[in-house]
């Protein structure tokens, strides 16, 4: 095996084996130095895909932070034998795949059970439950803080008025990610027991 001439790369490689020895700066350093290529290949990189898009902000940076636990958890099996970039890059394949696949079946587990449910009602019925839903989610909505709502007013204008309406708002990109990433959380929460009695 030839060895790289790049010192960057050398580098790289040669914190990995730190991190094997159980080496947590040297772990970090990996970190720092490594995850914010990972960012931009989840959120810009994967447009080139035949997905046609990237992930947002926040689900590309929880999955760099399960990359690197796995990177952690698998620390002693780095061998140099390629690269750490392709290790890591491979890895982070692995990770997003395992994400995609589940992500689809929990969606049509899920599209699955609605099916079933919804095929079960009349007409009345349907209108009922349509209704209710509704009520569930102004109520659940009512519960967010004024800032999440207004994030979530926002996120359904489309990203062509979000520049424009942010500056208007005084209202910076990190802060909406962050309160519309809370406002949907937090409407999942609200929303689960009446989901739960769906089923």
């Amino acid at each position: 095996m030839t060895r790289s001439s790049n010192p960057t790369l050398d580098e790289n490689a040669r914190l990995m084996r730190r991190v094997a020895e159980d080496d947590l700066e040297a772990f970090e350093s990996l970190y720092q130095r490594c995850a914010p290529a990972l960012v931009r290949l989840f959120t810009k990189g994967l447009r080139s895909t035949s997905s046609g898009q990237g992930l947002d902000l926040d689900s590309a940076e929880d999955l760099v932070q399960k990359v690197f636990s796995s990177l952690w958890r698998q620390r002693k099996s780095f061998r140099g034998e390629s690269s750490f970039e392709t290790y890591l890059f491979s890895m982070a394949k692995r990770i997003l795949n395992k994400e995609l696949r589940q992500f689809r079946e929990s969606a049509e587990t899920n599209v699955k059970e609605r099916s079933d449910f919804y095929s079960g009602l009349t007409q009345p019925e349907a209108e009922i439950y349509l209704q209710e839903m509704i009520d569930a989610l102004e109520a659940a909505k009512a519960k967010l803080t004024a800032g999440q709502r207004q994030a979530l007013d926002i996120s359904q204008k489309g990203d062509v008025y979000l520049d424009k309406i942010l500056e208007e708002l005084g209202c910076s990109h990190k802060v909406y990610k962050s309160r519309l990433k809370r406002a949907r959380k937090r409407l999942k929460e609200l929303l689960a027991p009446f989901l739960e009695d769906e089923r």
